[in-house]
């Protein structure tokens, strides 16, 4: 017989580890199962950086976003880890003032107030910016681990690498089998990144896996391009694309990606390689936009974005089953929130009250056929900026 657990977690990415620290925080026994070892490349929470900022496009997501801002401030206490880092973030736009830096906290800046700011920066005519001062990024590995570590304080199991061959639902409990064995509980929540297309088959859900591509350069003006030198983060939307980076920090090279243009793939085809194409497209808007950031590359790596149609995530009860809850379709811009998200589906999984509105990311909202278009196709994401990385 397998062991009997309260809660069994698929899945220990960003929201994952999440929900396994705040269930532990509870006094639930859970059990935490993935299929790679911590810290693989298999997902969409590796890597160095990850943006956060205080302000957001929607004002549905603002709740969120303030008590994600309170989570990383607490797990950095409770873990003793620095994970979230406040350098200010600089938004430049060739078409109007960008959605990301839209709230009362930040500050148009004209072309002369961003060359005396930030001397690195060459806003083309017409080009607007904006530097919003409570933002940075997020280390997401370290935010992974500090969650794992943390709820393993709290009596979690977590069992990887196992791959799982099947899970359902049994009478008022679930059943999940792996490739080392079996489990059961009285509840279960999915949390499996690109590879809910996979887990979450029969459900139906619109989500398409997008391979993102990242390059890291080595500036050729480090005095304009480090951290350590003043350097904000950034978002582009320009001619080429939309574009998020951050300077280079603690040695690493300047790391820029384009947002809203990827090919589609899947968890277990994507093309893990950078082409010189594509590092000489990433070097070419910032010779172009940010000149001395684009020196040379020294490292390309990619990434999975698991789109929803409309951008917004998905987060909610089974619909057949209400012990099982899951979360999917971050669409890019979901790792800032990863702790209130593991918050949230405590609270899901539980049976407890909510403080949020959830309704946004009822996947029901799909059902009349509405947004589905694929949103990094386009111009913009319905209700979320297009440059959130």
């Amino acid at each position: 017989m397998p062991e009997q657990y309260d809660v069994i977690v698929l899945g220990l990415g960003a929201m994952g580890s999440a929900a396994i620290y705040h269930l532990t925080k509870r006094g639930q026994r859970a059990v935490g199962i993935d299929a790679f070892e911590e810290g693989h490349d298999k997902g969409s929470s590796h890597g160095h950086q990850r943006l956060i900022r205080r302000s957001h496009a929607n004002p549905q997501f603002q709740p969120l976003i303030d008590r994600a801002f309170e989570l990383w401030y607490a797990l950095e206490g409770e873990s003793g880890e620095k994970i979230m880092n406040l350098i200010g973030e600089v938004a430049m736009s060739s078409t109007a003032i960008p959605t990301s830096a839209g709230w009362s906290g930040g500050e148009v800046l004209d072309e002369q107030h961003l060359r005396e700011r930030f001397r690195g920066f060459r806003p083309h005519p017409g080009m607007v910016a904006t530097y919003e001062r409570e933002a940075g990024y997020l280390r997401p590995e370290v935010g992974v681990a500090a969650h794992l570590r943390l709820a393993e304080r709290n009596g979690a199991v977590i069992r990887r690498p196992e791959e799982v061959t099947d899970w359902k639902v049994e009478g008022n409990g679930v059943r999940v089998t792996t490739t080392a064995g079996s489990y059961a509980a009285d509840r279960l929540v999915v949390t499996v990144g690109p590879w809910a297309v996979e887990q979450l088959r029969v459900l139906g859900l619109p989500l398409q896996v997008v391979r993102i591509a990242n390059g890291y350069f080595r500036p050729e003006r480090p005095d304009l391009w480090t951290a350590e030198c003043g350097a904000p983060t950034f978002t582009l939307s320009v001619p080429e694309g939309e574009y998020y980076g951050m300077p280079s920090i603690a040695g690493q090279g300047l790391k820029i990606g384009r947002h809203d243009l990827g090919e589609h793939t899947t968890a277990r085809t994507i093309r893990r390689e950078i082409s010189d194409d594509e590092v000489s497209h990433l070097r070419r808007v910032l010779d172009t936009y940010l000149p001395g950031a684009g020196g040379i590359a020294e490292l390309g790596i990619t990434c999975m974005y698991s789109m929803t149609p409309d951008g917004i995530y998905i987060v909610e009860r089974h619909p057949l089953h209400a012990q099982v809850v899951y979360a999917c379709g971050f669409s890019g811009t979901g790792y800032k929130f990863s702790p209130v998200i593991g918050e949230i589906l405590s609270d899901l999984v539980t049976g407890s009250a909510t403080t949020f509105d959830t309704s946004m990311f009822a996947s029901g909202r799909f059902a009349d056929g509405a947004h589905t278009e694929n949103p990094r196709q386009g111009d913009h994401v319905t209700g979320e900026p297009v440059l959130s990385r």
